[in-house]
């Protein structure tokens, strides 16, 4: 295992820099929270010279005068402060440091040379350093958080972020869809630990499944190269690049003091490596989603089974311009479809739109008809628009869970698609869809798009997967 397995399971932890104020929930504040809430059970030390006490824990005045050398030490100090500070970590024998503080080689020319002054008195004591600028580490096995609202069960997905907020944002919005992360490191600046070194350490990793990598610039390119290579071989690996633009370039270097590269050679490095590179973290969470609950289709063929003529068209355009391919049933498989339902309105060529799509029974036999027909890869379902009725919500949940129970039959993959609006009542009851599809081992998404993009990424992972 790699050298770093340390930093994920401190015995002992010191926020340097935590207010006095119990109502000031920033800086250290907010780490003391998120720590006490994520159910830490190490010691934790709060350091401010001017408090006894903060949040009923002992405070001490300074680094020097705590009971033992703690094994991660957060730092919230002032940036002019930060030399002596390192300086009194190695004295003391910390073994890493969380270095929030912001202020260096992403403001000034004067942080930059003081950025390098801290990386040197680091290694002179020994001292590992995760930043600036940064939020360090979440990792819910062992109660490391630094985040409050960030949840305490962990899963399987590892997240190397250049940026806090990225990785706090991405955290929340895959708890939603029922993803769980084994660890994430916010690493900031990169001034000693860089997106190289996380990333070897998720490889060997045996918690993590997938890997996810926001990133604005690269310190050590052919390093960065061969880690990435290797990450993507052993595991999935997700790439989304900040500054990939002129403007969004300027705004990376500003944020990080990243330098970062053209696009054309970011997109060439992973097209060689194997990485899947998305352009939100949106779309990261989509492609997680198919990643965990769809079994790898064998080909990009899909049978759309839908409701409404519109919703089919929009369906089939998502799919094609994602690279999927909607193909004409044969004349055998249309007739076998009609036999359910031939009346007005009846279209069964692929996509399927019907009226047997709204009858329970039927619409087993239809999605049972398309996945044996050896024709298609994968089943997209379309569900009716989320429009909240209190007479139409034992239509909805028999729909639902006909089409949950159908797919355990299968030997297809199968994804839902159920659009919803803005209101609070449809949103309600996409997200009860959603939740009991994830249950059951099903990808669910509001829209087309959204789906068809996932599915598509996730087959090309696979299809590179079975070159190699």
């Amino acid at each position: 295992m790699s050298d770093l397995e340390f930093l994920f399971h401190p015995r002992s932890i010191a926020i340097v820099g935590t207010p006095s104020d119990p109502g000031d929930m920033s800086g250290g504040s907010a780490f003391l929270h998120a720590l006490t809430r994520s159910g830490y059970e190490g010691d934790i030390w709060p350091v401010n010279p001017k408090a006894s006490e903060i949040m009923g824990l002992k405070s001490h005045p300074d680094l020097m005068s705590l009971p033992q050398a703690p094994d991660y030490v957060i730092c919230c100090l002032p940036a002019s402060l930060t030399a002596q500070f390192i300086r009194d970590c190695g004295a003391k024998g910390v073994k890493a440091v969380c270095m929030f503080t912001a202020g260096f080689s992403e403001a000034t020319e004067e942080g930059r040379k003081l950025e390098e002054e801290l990386v040197g008195l680091a290694r002179q004591g020994g001292v590992r350093l995760i930043g600036p600028n940064c939020m360090g580490i979440y990792c819910p096995g062992t109660g490391l958080s630094y985040y409050s609202e960030s949840s305490k069960e962990a899963g399987g997905v590892g997240f190397v972020c250049q940026s806090g907020g990225n990785s706090s944002h991405l955290v929340l919005m895959g708890g939603d869809r029922g993803i769980r992360f084994s660890k994430v490191i916010s690493y900031g600046n990169a001034a000693d630990l860089n997106e190289a070194d996380f990333l070897e350490y998720l490889t060997q990793d045996v918690e993590t499944e997938i890997i996810v990598v926001y990133i604005e610039g690269v310190r050590d390119g052919r390093r960065f190269l061969k880690a990435l290579a290797a990450a993507a071989k052993a595991k999935l690996v997700i790439m989304v690049k900040g500054g990939r633009t002129e403007a969004g370039t300027r705004a990376a270097s500003s944020h990080t003091g990243a330098l970062a590269s053209s696009k054309e050679r970011w997109d060439a490095l992973c097209r060689q490596t194997g990485a899947v590179q998305v352009s939100t973290l949106e779309e990261v969470v989509d492609l997680i989603e198919a990643a965990l609950y769809m079994k790898p289709p064998k080909g990009r063929r899909v049978g759309i089974v839908g409701w409404g003529g519109g919703a089919s068209v929009t369906s089939t355009d998502a799919c094609e311009a994602a690279g999927l391919v909607i193909p004409s049933f044969s004349g055998e498989l249309r007739q076998e479809l009609r036999r359910l339902s031939s009346g007005p309105g009846s279209s069964v060529g692929n996509p399927v739109d019907s009226p047997v799509v709204t009858d329970p029974s039927l619409l087993s036999k239809a999605m049972r008809i398309v996945a044996n027909s050896n024709e298609v890869d994968l089943l997209l379902m379309h569900m009716p628009f989320a429009v909240p009725s209190a007479a139409d919500s034992e239509w909805r949940r028999l729909h639902r869970e006909t089409v949950i129970g159908t797919s355990r039959s299968l030997d297809i993959p199968i994804a839902m698609v159920q659009p919803h609006g803005a209101t609070p009542e449809s949103s309600a009851i996409f997200s009860v869809l959603q939740q009991r599809c994830i249950e059951a081992g099903i990808p669910t998404y509001s829209t087309a798009t959204q789906a068809a993009g996932a599915i598509s990424r996730f087959i090309q992972y696979h299809m590179w997967r079975s070159r190699e």
